[in-house]
């Protein structure tokens, strides 16, 4: 029954899977480690950090398409107040490009990426997934 799934090869009762699906589509953020390992009694917070990212590699589309049409793209910086420096090439802040397209009544698909895991991963693209490809 759960072959081929992301429940494959797990001795968690799918009631558990469930609970956690619904834990991280309801919160505004897509739920946090630490608060599924509360809200579910989990032992681990491995097997808490692990489930998450095992549902949203789940719920990404395999051969997507690519954002089409007029495209908003910004960028952001992203991990919260820090003293020193300010801006691009601050201390423990992530880069964050996100592209939306423009749409009769309102956005359309949105994509987000981060720019320099890119730029590891493939040197000569400097974006991925509906930006770059």
């Amino acid at each position: 029954m759960t072959a081929g799934t992301i429940f494959a090869g797990t001795r968690t009762p799918l009631r558990s899977w469930f609970a956690a699906v619904w834990y991280v589509v309801n919160q505004k953020q897509g739920g946090s480690a630490l608060g599924l390992q509360r809200v579910l009694g989990l032992g681990s917070y491995r097997t808490a950090w692990t489930w998450p990212h095992r549902l949203r590699r789940a719920m990404v589309r395999p051969g997507r398409e690519l954002l089409d049409g007029a495209v908003e793209v910004d960028e952001t910086l992203v991990g919260g107040v820090k003293p020193g420096r300010r801006g691009r090439g601050s201390e423990g802040k992530a880069l964050v490009v996100i592209a939306v397209e423009r749409r009769e009544g309102g956005p359309g698909r949105v994509d987000a990426t981060d720019p320099e895991r890119d730029r590891r991963e493939q040197p000569r693209r400097p974006l991925r997934g509906g930006l770059g490809r």
